[in-house]
């Protein structure tokens, strides 16, 4: 397919230039006419010197040679220009053929308007809309897009002739066999040999609408999911409460009303049952709390964060106190936040690195913050075991424990209820630490005064 009026315009380029050739012989050939009435005139004026004619003669002949020296090295000149020009005529004509092979290579659909009309597309744009270029040529804008769309074309138009520079804009395309298409174009105006044009691209950006809809249906239809499950990880840790409860309380009454009755391998397996049943109620309040995250948290709010921090260190008295740890809290800034969330986070964090402090050493822990652009960065220092770097990112899933150890009890959901805290709150959290050299837990919040979360 090619491109009609490309090759009428570089016909007349090259029209232009073979005129231009022509007419430097013209004059280089009117120099050497006016040369020899010169030559011709001075010969004639010797005639009329009184001189000898061998003398006149001699002289004659000087100037016939150097009329004849010169006209040679002027045809010279002349052969050597035109050749000269004929093959920059050469090269540019197959530089143009390159640009317009290129232009009809692109992916692009490009255009040029006159009068909002085209009367340049290349191969790309004309197969785009299912069209000869010939055809194309004869066609204006408002008959390649949709009829709703035509007004705002028009009105595009005229603010690009205003002088308003051009920006990306989506369009739906009409094709010649009338299935359409959502195209992106881009367009300025410019002048073209000193008169004013349009020019401008068309992608046809129809496969990445369509993959960009089907990822917003999967994302909504992954976030019911994920809702629905949240619901109904909440409903059914709220209704297990109950029966772990009378599980666990009967159990109990069972085991002071047959104290003494029981041989020791019955005791013990109602022992097991206790104990069972208490952690597993210890599970499920956990898994409660971790839903209620997202669907039973407080709006947002300002919240001074020292305050957080003395209540969450009340909550841990008993534990501060029978491991004797050393607390040191820096001054804490005030974030919008939901208060019994922050409060929760801190509790959570400052309880690990008591509880997993190094045994036969008393725990030091400090805390403190600082401003990093829009965000606090909180850090939660301690001198504990640590964790190895490999499970420094698994030791924020739900039951994810590292520790099997009695003397490390837990769920393995505490870290998971921080993570989601800290997600709610638009921030992020994580955790530098060596083996046996304690370990860092990191957490950013938005400052105040930058983007307010959502509630």
């Amino acid at each position: 397919m090619h491109d009609g009026t490309a090759d009428e315009d570089g016909a007349a380029e090259r029209r232009s230039h073979a005129a231009r050739v022509l007419r430097g012989i013209r004059l280089r050939v009117l120099h050497l006419v006016l040369f020899w009435s010169l030559v011709s005139g001075g010969l004639a004026w010797l005639s009329t010197l009184a001189l000898p004619f061998s003398s006149r003669l001699a002289l004659q002949g000087l100037i016939w040679l150097a009329g004849c020296a010169l006209t040679l090295l002027a045809g010279r000149h002349m052969v050597r220009d035109a050749r000269k020009r004929l093959q920059a005529d050469e090269i540019r004509h197959e530089n143009e053929v390159e640009f317009r092979t290129t232009l009809n290579a692109t992916t692009v659909g490009l255009f040029r308007l006159r009068n909002l009309v085209f009367d340049f597309v290349n191969a790309t744009l004309a197969e785009m809309m299912g069209y000869s270029v010939e055809e194309f040529l004869t066609l204006a804008p408002m008959d390649v897009v949709i009829p709703e769309q035509r007004e705002m074309v028009r009105q595009n138009s005229t603010r690009r002739a205003e002088g308003e520079p051009g920006y990306p804009y989506q369009l739906t395309f009409l094709r010649k066999d009338g299935s359409t298409f959502i195209g992106q174009v881009w367009s300025k105006r410019i002048l073209y040999r000193g008169k004013p044009c349009t020019v401008g691209s068309i992608v046809d950006i129809s496969a990445r609408i369509e993959a960009e809809q089907e990822m917003r249906r999967m994302v909504n239809a992954l976030a019911a999911s994920n809702l629905e499950l949240e619901r109904f990880a909440y409903v059914a840790s709220h209704d297990l409460q109950e029966p772990l409860r009378a599980i666990t309380s009967f159990s109990q009454l069972l085991e002071r009303r047959l104290e003494g009755r029981l041989d020791p391998e019955a005791a013990d397996y109602l022992r097991f049952i206790t104990a069972g049943g208490k952690r597993m109620h210890a599970l499920v309040n956990d898994l409660l709390t971790f839903s209620r995250v997202a669907h039973k948290g407080s709006p947002f709010q300002l919240v001074q964060c020292d305050d957080s921090v003395a209540m969450a260190l009340q909550a841990l008295e008993d534990s501060i106190h029978d491991s004797h740890a050393v607390i040191r809290v820096g001054h804490l800034p005030m974030v919008l936040a939901d208060g019994m969330q922050i409060e929760q986070l801190f509790q959570h964090l400052i309880g690990n690195a008591i509880k997993f402090g190094q045994p036969g050493k008393v725990p030091h822990i400090r805390i403190g913050a600082e401003r990093e652009g829009g965000a606090y960065h909180f850090r939660i220092e301690d001198d504990g075991i640590g964790i190895p770097p490999a499970y420094q990112t698994e030791i924020f899933s739900v039951f994810r424990r590292l520790h099997k150890d009695p003397a490390y009890p837990g769920t393995g959901v505490g870290l998971a209820i921080c993570k989601r805290v800290v997600e709610r709150h638009q921030g992020r959290i994580w955790v530098t630490s060596m083996p046996n050299q304690g370990s860092c837990f990191h957490f950013t919040l938005p400052a105040p005064d930058g983007a307010l979360p959502p509630c």
